[in-house]
């Protein structure tokens, strides 16, 4: 049985990479994902580990508002809550991440530089009016 699912979505917070105790990398995101609109719009939250080399690599790579695609598995965990009643979480370990450029152009230099030079590019290339989350076709 596969256990593969795949999310699009923005990520919420600044991503942390930590080190486990045996100094394997750790990394935790979390990524919404939004479809509908306006009064019909729902958006669902992921929470997403990531491990080893791949979890330094994405540290490095992206970071609070980025659009990321992740491919992974599903997981569940039960735990005991404060007040000691059980409770489970869901979270997806990824087997791969990447940036999604649907939106905007995915940059490796982000310095301020950079930017502006990407910014006065793309600038010139949008038209005048765009809607905001409808597809160009």
């Amino acid at each position: 049985m596969n256990n593969t699912i795949i999310i699009n979505g923005r990520i919420g917070k600044e991503p942390e990479l930590r080190f486990s105790q045996s100094g394997n990398a750790v990394l935790e995101l979390s990524v919404v994902d939004s479809y509908g609109k306006d009064d019909n719009k729902k958006s669902t939250w992921h929470n997403v580990v990531i491990f080893g080399k791949l979890a330094e690599n994405t540290a490095a790579s992206v970071s609070r508002l980025d659009n990321v695609i992740v491919v992974g598995r599903l997981e569940q965990d039960e735990y005991t809550k404060k007040d000691g009643s059980k409770a489970k979480s869901v979270r997806l370990i990824a087997d791969e991440v990447g940036v999604s450029c649907r939106w905007n152009a995915w940059v490796r230099d982000r310095s301020e530089e950079t930017m502006a030079k990407v910014g006065a590019t793309i600038g010139k290339q949008m038209p005048a009016s765009y809607p905001d989350d409808e597809e160009p076709f």
